[in-house]
């Protein structure tokens, strides 16, 4: 039996599995399916039996949500009052599940968020330092989901497989090896939970998006890891991963993407912007095409490999082919793109939410001017650093490394934007050091980021983060004016923090 008998094999096995699960789940066992809406959320919590040890700051609360038109991630935080009391009010693009974390939480906690509904969180720890949470939400899971479904996820995202080279195998065999993975990984993950039927249908959708997303549309970049991985003292260079053919597509149909159960998850949307920028699909950029134009043309693509040519999935791509502008390029919509808009959606909340999103591109726009590119100094590496810091001698300075992929670096770029405006009368200077991706994206990238920004070499790069003993992004280091390292921290520290070690170097 050849590769791709084998591959269309798993396909259908898998595919009548999914059936099975679906027609074996009842409707009170789902979550509703969703509706694009835009709207407000409301949450109002309380943290019971916590106290803030004498001398440190009130912790904060973060919430976390996906938006499935523009492909955001929201995140938000705010102080714990003294009370334990916290409130949240965001816009949302549907009603969705949301996660709030905490540094005194150990996992996050799944909550629903509704338009125009004050969701209740009271979250209570025992004698032990134990949590428990009641929700009340009209999209809401039992008390103990809320704190399971991340300790599951993370279960999930945990549960590692014996390294096993597969870098020299075809794209079908990979897509096999993946596809067996996710069985695996789903069963540890679930294993000896108390979810209930709703919150096993939740995750096990999930589970389904972070491989179609993170595993089987990056075929390249998972080959790529296996390969290094596997080869430390290689050269890396040398090995270039095979194009996968149109034909290896065809897992799409497993899928269902019609199916708006996939609305709740952040993967499937990061699915769509895949599908987009594929090479072997070869998916025109939408500029201003009119979408019904655009839609036919895409069709003949991709109608066999997902097994259908209307519904959802397809409006949904639309939307995100100018998200995708907004995302790579911030660039606003032109007129035609409007007119385009408005002509072929329907959902008019879909433009809505589009044209919204455009007014906030306008504006970061007319903010590029506060972007400086800087030529990075000719030093040898070891002096790299106090080359750039010493150019800015007589103002505090609070240097950002991160990079194009990272999420959490873009996110506490989100976050520390309100630090930015409230320093803006401040002798601080905010630098962005960054490597470890292509010229061309970093440039696209940092339009939308205000400050001083500098490129690295990978050999620069790698020096500068092993000389500090970083291990991760984003990383941030706060000089004094006198150009004195004074603090340095991994990851986003949570904005109260971050200001207040600021402030500490202001001359």
């Amino acid at each position: 039996m050849n590769n791709m008998t084998r591959f269309t094999r798993q396909i259908l096995i898998l595919g009548i599995c999914t059936v099975l699960f679906s027609c074996a789940s009842a409707s009170k066992d789902r979550l509703p399916d969703l509706q694009i809406k835009a709207g407000t959320a409301k949450v109002v919590g309380k943290v019971i039996n916590f106290q803030v040890k004498e001398g440190e700051d009130n912790p904060s609360i973060t919430l976390w949500y996906p938006n499935p038109v523009t492909a955001d991630e929201s995140l938000f935080e705010t102080p714990l009052n003294d009370d334990g009391s916290f409130y949240f009010e965001v816009p949302i693009e549907c009603n969705i599940i949301g996660l709030i974390y905490s540094e005194i939480f150990n996992t996050g906690i799944s909550v629903g968020l509704v338009d125009n509904e004050e969701v209740k969180l009271e979250v209570v720890f025992d004698e032990l330092g134990n949590k428990k949470a009641k929700v009340q939400s009209s999209l809401s899971f039992t008390d103990g989901d809320a704190v399971s479904i991340e300790e599951v996820m993370m279960r999930f995202y945990g549960h590692r497989f014996p390294a096993e080279p597969f870098y020299d195998k075809s794209p079908e065999d990979y897509a096999q090896n993946e596809l067996k993975q996710l069985e695996g990984r789903a069963e540890y993950a679930l294993e000896g939970s108390n979810l209930s039927e709703k919150a096993k249908f939740f995750v096990l959708n999930h589970f389904e998006m972070i491989y179609f997303a993170g595993r089987l549309l990056t075929y390249k970049d998972g080959i790529e890891l296996n390969y290094r991985g596997l080869n430390q003292e290689a050269d890396w260079g040398d090995f270039i991963p095979q194009e996968p053919t149109r034909s290896y597509y065809s897992f799409l149909k497993i899928f269902d993407l019609n199916n708006p159960k996939y609305l709740y998850y952040h993967a499937y949307v990061r699915g769509l912007q895949f599908i987009l920028t594929i090479d072997t699909l070869n998916i025109l950029t939408i500029k201003d095409t009119p979408i019904e134009d655009w839609l036919k043309e895409v069709k003949t693509k991709i109608a066999d490999l997902v097994g259908f040519d209307t519904g959802l999935f397809y409006e949904m791509l639309a939307a995100n082919a100018y998200s995708k502008q907004f995302i790579d390029e911030t660039k606003p919509l032109s007129e035609k793109q409007k007119e385009n808009i408005k002509a072929y959606f329907k959902n008019k909340e879909i433009t809505k939410i589009l044209f919204k999103k455009n007014e906030e591109i306008v504006k970061i726009n007319e903010e590029i001017g506060n972007t400086i590119v800087n030529q990075t100094p000719s030093v040898p590496k070891e002096a790299l650093m106090d080359a750039i810091v010493s150019k800015y001698k007589g103002k505090a300075v609070a240097v950002d490394f991160w990079a194009t992929w990272c999420g959490p670096c873009l996110d506490g770029m989100q976050k520390s934007k309100k630090i930015k405006d409230d320093m803006q009368d401040k002798e601080v200077v905010f630098v962005y050091v960054s490597g470890a991706a292509t010229k061309k994206t970093w440039d696209e990238k940092i339009k939308s980021i205000s400050g001083e920004h500098y490129y690295l070499t990978d050999e620069e790069w790698d020096y500068v983060l092993d000389s500090f003993g970083f291990e991760g992004l984003p990383m941030y280091l706060f000089y004094d004016a006198q150009g004195v390292l004074k603090n340095k921290v991994t990851g986003y520290p949570g904005t109260d923090r971050m200001q207040k070690m600021i402030e500490e170097t202001l001359p």
